[in-house]
């Protein structure tokens, strides 16, 4: 009998395709974009070359798997996070909280992902990361602060600079993390929650006195 995953692939399949993007990323860390060739990416993973493209057509396809694949868990875990929040107000600060949190539990694979969004282009020299790339993410807050304005819990704002200005500042995370090793990552994202809580939320208005 054939055990499979959810993706369709066998176990052995699956463990074996991870154990390739697990050794991109530590090349993608350790050579850089223009480093990490198929060739080295199976000697990081003790593999024949063979076998990757087995379960990849090409490097590209390698590399694509390790930006989608950290999207696809950083989604998992935000949305988890997120589930059990009690309005709109709370929400916006869990997911800030999480964002912040996630790329501080996951460095060595967010800087090998940049290296490949700012560097991976298709067949016409176009970046196949571009600007486009962070719209869900954007269109999703923009969601939210729309939500808590409709429930009265925000503000009136317009809320594609206020999307854009906070997934801004959580993308910014990970480098200030990288730099400056001491500093508390809970701290970091409680602080930037409080700053968005503080931008976003409706306050009474002062009683005449």
């Amino acid at each position: 009998m054939r055990s499979e995953t959810t993706t369709g692939r066998t176990f052995i399949e699956e463990a074996r395709r991870r154990q390739f993007i697990d050794s991109a990323i530590e090349t993608l860390d350790r050579l850089g974009f223009s480093g990490t060739s198929a060739a080295e990416v199976a000697r990081g993973a003790s593999i024949a070359k063979s076998a990757l493209f087995y379960h990849f057509k090409n490097k590209d396809e390698l590399l694509r798997a390790v930006v989608s694949d950290l999207y696809a868990l950083a989604a998992q875990e935000i949305v988890k996070d997120m589930a059990t929040a009690d309005g709109p107000r709370q929400m916006l600060i869990r997911y800030i909280r999480s964002c912040v949190l996630f790329a501080s539990a996951h460095p060595r694979w967010i800087g090998a992902a940049m290296e490949v969004i700012q560097n991976l282009r298709d067949a016409d020299g176009a970046l196949v990361f571009g600007a486009a790339t962070n719209q869900p993410n954007i269109e999703a807050i923009e969601q939210m602060l729309r939500e808590g304005q409709r429930s009265g819990d925000f503000r009136d704002f317009a809320t594609r600079p206020m999307a854009v200005s906070i997934r801004a500042a959580i993308d910014a995370a990970p480098a200030y993390f990288a730099h400056e090793p001491d500093l508390d990552p809970g701290a970091y994202a409680d602080e930037l929650a409080a700053l968005f809580d503080l931008a976003t939320r409706r306050t009474e208005a002062k009683e005449d006195t």
